[in-house]
């Protein structure tokens, strides 16, 4: 039965304990804009209604633009830590046939792919938000807006971040490192599924 050797990296631990705290307090963030989209929709649907009741109030003004662009980052900036966590959904009924050399292989191929597509996305995103400031576009051309720039400008930078989230995970799969968390993650799943085993037997 082959069994993986974790080696203990100290200098890793630390770097990537790092790269993770940085990346979960930008997550935070995104956590405050999903917050603030609720809050939007909330306040919007009741001001409605009691104008509707006939006071003298209203709905949030241009309440779907500031939802819409709420988007932008909520999914941008948690983009990096979900895909250095892993918790995206991955289809890998095939990649799971192979070898494990291979399968390493594909990873740091899809990687390598990813930084090239996130780091031509980041850069049209500041061509982008710079036409945004010369062109002063708003996010409405009549009645309430808001300027454009600052989404294009999160949309960039969350592509940086996921670009240095991948190619911290290729340094990951080079060097067979494993964070804490998820070793203790494997070992524990590995001790049900032989635990599970043993009952069956």
């Amino acid at each position: 039965m082959e069994q993986s050797i974790q080696t203990h990296h100290p200098m890793m631990d630390k770097i990537d304990t790092a790269i993770c705290r940085v990346l979960r307090v930008i997550v935070w963030v995104s956590a405050a804009c999903l917050v603030g989209i609720m809050l939007v929709a909330f306040f919007n649907v009741l001001g409605e209604k009691l104008r509707s009741a006939g006071l003298p109030v209203s709905g949030i003004p241009a309440s779907t633009e500031i939802i819409q662009y709420l988007h932008i980052p909520v999914v941008y900036l948690a983009a990096a830590f979900v895909t250095l966590e892993r918790g995206h959904t991955r289809i890998d009924l095939l990649s799971t046939k192979f070898p494990t050399v291979l399968q390493k292989i594909f990873t740091i191929l899809g990687d390598i792919l990813g930084i090239g597509v996130c780091v031509l996305i980041s850069w049209r995103g500041f061509v982008q938000m710079g036409k945004f400031i010369a062109r002063h576009r708003m996010s409405s051309v009549s009645g309430v807006g808001f300027p454009l720039w600052p989404f294009a400008l999160i949309m960039a930078v969350g592509f940086i971040l996921l670009t240095l989230s991948l190619i911290w995970h290729i340094i990951r799969e080079v060097s067979g490192y494993t964070p804490p968390q998820a070793a203790a993650a494997e070992a524990e799943t590995a001790a049900e599924a032989a635990s599970e085993e043993g009952e069956v037997n």
